[in-house]
């Protein structure tokens, strides 16, 4: 059986790091599968980083790096730089999506390259602002790049490394890697799954949500005009 690498970003997570881990290490046990989970902190200052140290030091299948500036997609491409396995998933620290999409992801990742997790397809219990503000950008990514699919979020997103690798110059550090992977995808003709999922999120925003807003819609421009001029990727395409 395929073994898996989960990745999961993390900024200032102390209260809920040790808790949510042992729970997720749990879950994967019962699906008798190698895994292993990468934890990047980027830009954490709490105690995020020396409990990180000290868990994985206590179980070898959790492997933790600091970054010390704050930028998830640049946490993703050192994650995969550790990565073992050519099975990639990703999921949020607090655990908000239901853990039923790991099993789910990998079964369909046996004829897939890229399973997204729709929030938006199953059910959403967040606040009205952030389901907004969702809402608007997926309407914009199908009307700037005709993307169909409705959650670019980082969260419960699961990846063959290769689609990855071929395209790690379209993988920044800021959120938009998840929108830029998913159009280098269907622009390929690679085969992409969305299936419903259920999110229970009820904290605060790990970003500042105008400041992300802002960013992430000039990103979708930027990813338009890159492909628009047939530029290169903006990144480096090796890790």
């Amino acid at each position: 059986m395929k073994g898996v690498s989960l990745f999961i970003p993390a900024f200032n997570e102390e209260r809920i790091m040790e808790p949510n881990l042992k729970r997720l290490a749990r879950f994967m046990e019962n699906l008798s599968r190698p895994f292993e989970i990468i934890v990047g902190s980027n830009g954490s200052f709490d105690r995020t980083e020396p409990l990180g140290r000290s868990l994985a030091a206590q179980d070898p299948r959790v492997i933790f790096f600091h970054l010390p500036a704050k930028g998830p997609g640049a946490a993703f491409r050192e994650g995969l730089k550790k990565a073992s396995f050519d099975l990639i998933l990703t999921q949020d620290m607090d655990l908000s999506v239901d853990l039923e999409f790991i099993p789910r992801a990998l079964e369909l990742l046996e004829g897939y390259d890229l399973v997204i997790g729709s929030k938006k397809m199953g059910t959403q219990r967040r606040s009205w602002i952030r389901i907004t503000g969702s809402g608007l950008f997926i309407l914009c990514a199908r009307a700037i790049l005709g993307l169909g699919y409705q959650d670019y979020s980082l969260a419960a997103k699961a990846f063959r490394k290769d689609l990855i690798l071929k395209n790690l110059g379209w993988v920044g550090p800021s959120t938009d890697y998840i929108l830029n992977l998913t159009y280098r995808a269907q622009l390929e003709g690679r085969a992409i799954k969305e299936i419903p999922v259920f999110c229970h999120d009820r904290r605060g925003s790990r970003f500042n949500l105008i400041r992300e807003g802002v960013t992430r819609f000039a990103r979708l421009g930027q990813l338009w005009l890159y492909h628009k001029l047939n530029r290169k990727p903006p990144w480096p395409s090796e890790l």
